[in-house]
């Protein structure tokens, strides 16, 4: 009974550790379809285990996909073979480019092997295709306008 408790406080520990750590935009909001909202409808999930991650990135091709640039993140429990919602605020109308990728651990990290390679699921806006690396800002980009934008990523393993 006590190691039940111990591991229980150990988890919300954890859960309010990465709260804190990763800012509020760590929980995804509902979709309100707010005019700055981008709806990220993200498919082709293998399993339900852990998170579904969305980043937002600027229109700063010299830093696409490195976490510091990114405007925002949030996390949505995973569906496996359905389809998930997750939802970020862009700051206004303008240019953007989205990652997303299958936490499956839910280490709150996209995990790569040895070599570089992803162990995880992951995704970009538009759906380019990868070659050799991950694909430029320019073939993930595109438009949020005013009103909510939709992006559909499919996630590859």
């Amino acid at each position: 009974m006590q190691q039940k408790l111990q591991s229980a406080r150990v988890a919300a520990f954890a859960v309010a550790l990465a709260v804190i750590t990763l800012g509020v935009d760590a929980m995804a909001a509902a979709c309100t379809q707010s005019p700055d909202e981008i709806v990220v409808r993200i498919s082709n999930l293998r399993n339900d285990s852990g998170n579904v991650v969305a980043e937002l990135y600027p229109n700063d091709p010299a830093n696409f996909l490195k976490g510091r640039a990114r405007i925002e993140r949030a996390f949505q429990p995973a569906v496996g073979q359905g389809t998930v919602d997750v939802c970020l605020t862009a700051p206004r109308p303008g240019t953007y480019a989205v990652a997303v990728y299958h936490d499956e651990n839910a280490n709150i990290k996209f995990d790569k092997n040895w070599i570089g390679l992803p162990v995880e699921g992951f995704g970009i806006s538009n759906n380019p295709t990868f070659f050799l690396g991950p694909p430029t800002f320019d073939e993930a980009k595109f438009e949020a306008l005013a009103g909510p934008t939709v992006i559909l990523v499919e996630v590859r393993y």
